[in-house]
């Protein structure tokens, strides 16, 4: 073989291992970045979630809440109504233990 075909084989080799070299490091780039942008999306999906958990939880609180007020309001009428009758009950009683006092005397 002749002295130029050698170089020209050399530089050929040479080319390709750049070209080799330069097709790794792109690619080695390429998968950090897909990593990266993988960990963004995961990130911003996690506080997309958690904001979504949030709301759900603040509108169970509010409407427990509010179920809780309308509970204890007509927990609060049945009492109303109970004293309501134990005042009536009372003087209906008072006034039989008045009477039953008076007949015997």
């Amino acid at each position: 073989m002749s002295l130029p075909a050698i170089k020209q084989i050399i530089e050929l080799e040479e080319s390709l291992r750049q070209q080799k070299e330069a097709a790794q490091a792109s690619a080695k780039k390429s998968v950090a970045e897909a990593e990266q942008a993988g960990q963004m999306l995961m990130e911003r999906l996690r506080e997309q979630a958690e904001a979504e958990v949030a709301t759900y939880i603040r509108d169970a609180e509010e409407k427990a809440a509010l179920e809780g007020a309308a509970i204890r309001e007509e927990a609060e009428a049945s009492c109303a109504s109970l004293r309501e009758n134990a005042k009536l009950r009372l003087n209906e009683a008072v006034a039989l233990v008045v009477g039953r006092i008076v007949k015997a005397r």
